[in-house]
């Protein structure tokens, strides 16, 4: 019974580069907000994170798990 896991055979881990594209592509207002509390970092340095100038695995994922559920922004407009 150790080896059962979670996750279906099919699952496929997400790099780094390709969580930001999708937070990018579901990023709505105050999400910068909400991750910098929730994470207890500054607004600017998750702003910059999620932008790609630095990188921070415990912001992405936090962004990442807030924002997986989300329709992208091409979606909601079109």
């Amino acid at each position: 019974m150790k080896n059962q896991k979670n996750r279906p055979s099919s699952y496929k881990k997400l790099s780094y580069i390709q969580k930001i594209a999708s937070i990018n592509a579901r990023r709505r207002m105050g999400d910068v907000t909400i991750v910098a509390q929730r994470t207890g970092f500054g607004t600017s340095t998750v702003s910059e994170v999620l932008s790609g100038m630095y990188m921070n695995t415990r912001i992405v994922n936090k962004a990442y798990d807030m924002s997986r559920g989300r329709k992208t922004n091409q979606r909601v407009i079109g």
